[in-house]
């Protein structure tokens, strides 16, 4: 073997061996040298723009792996499109503690895997990077998880299926995708066009006019309004007075009321004592009227001498009654005498 033969096969060598350190050391940087990690496959009905082979996979907030790829399937009889989104689930991330102090991968585990399922577990997209718009996937036990049923969920290519649920996110953005802006824009404008056709045929210059009169009008009822304001404050302060007067005035009548009310009682006591004397006079009198009864009765002396004086009396009276008889008949009898 000549010299340049054998510097050739030295070169050819140290690139071979530079070559399988560079492989060697990508397949440690990507991990797939070794045990392979288990990958899972979600299905997603929403756009995935900014979702990217690479794009972080997080559980609970705490990134637990990677999505591997993003394929796209079509449906040739419905004309619709799958889109499996295959995520890479790094091993002794997520792991659970068995009997012993044996730890195992929490998403091998097929039968805790259904379990969590039933429970919620479902995947949504989240925004890593508001400025890029780049998304990741999101694993979480959802509380308002729709329920799902095992037996029809699809694996791809031997990657069970984690089920998946919008994002409040993807919801808002649905809901704006299914409204009719384009038919809303084409109302507005036929709208905005028919106010100003009415604006065009309307007088402006009469309309200016009928506001300036009618905002005259009102400046007037304001003013008119002010004057009322003063004049029912005038009256409200007349009847707080009045009202001030008749309060002094009640109170002094119930003043009053009251004193005569005491003179009343007064008066009352009074009276109960002038019946008391009342009834003791009626006693007396009732007492004084038998010894008068006793006394002129029609036997008795002062009643008989009585009785004569009262007939004297008479026969007085009777003369005197025929001397003015005369004296109407024959007024000089007192001077001639009754023979004239």
């Amino acid at each position: 073997m000549t010299e340049r033969n054998t510097k050739t096969f030295i070169g050819a060598f140290v690139l071979g061996a530079i070559a399988l350190l560079i492989a060697l050391i990508l397949l440690l940087g990507s991990g797939t040298l070794g045990s392979k990690n288990p990958t899972f496959v979600l299905y997603f009905k929403t756009s995935l723009k900014g979702l990217i082979q690479g794009s972080p996979v997080y559980f609970k907030g705490i990134r637990v792996g990677k999505v591997s790829s993003i394929q796209i399937q079509p449906e040739l009889d419905s004309a619709r499109f799958q889109t499996p989104v295959v995520i890479e689930i790094e091993k002794n991330t997520a792991t659970l503690l068995l009997e012993g102090g044996k730890e195992r991968d929490l998403f091998e585990n097929t039968e805790l895997l259904n379990k969590l399922i039933y429970r919620g577990l479902r995947g949504k997209l989240g925004i890593t990077s508001i400025l890029t718009g780049q998304l990741c996937v999101e694993l979480d036990i959802m509380k308002n998880a729709v329920p799902v049923d095992i037996a029809t969920l699809r694996p791809y290519k031997g990657s069970p299926e984690i089920p998946t649920q919008l994002s409040p996110l993807d919801a808002a953005l649905n809901t704006l995708e299914n409204i009719p802006i384009q038919e809303i824009i084409y109302d507005v404008m036929g709208s905005v066009k028919s106010v100003s056709t009415q604006f065009q045929k309307l007088d402006l210059a009469g309309l200016v006019d009928s506001l300036k009169l009618t905002s005259d009008i009102a400046r007037e009822q304001i003013q008119g309004l002010s004057t009322l304001r003063d004049d029912a404050g005038k009256a409200i302060s007349a009847y707080a007075g009045l009202a001030a007067t008749a309060k002094k005035d009640l109170q002094f009548t119930m003043g009053h009321m009251n004193k005569a009310l005491d003179s009343v009682e007064t008066m009352a006591g009074d009276t109960s004592r002038a019946m008391a004397e009342a009834r003791s006079a009626m006693a007396e009198v009732r007492q004084t009227a038998s010894d008068a009864g006793s006394i002129f009765s029609e036997d008795s002396a002062p009643v008989l001498e009585f009785s004569q004086t009262m007939l004297s009396l008479r026969k007085a009276a009777q003369s005197l009654s025929d001397l003015a008889t005369l004296l109407e008949i024959k007024p000089n009898s007192l001077i001639f005498g009754r023979s004239n």
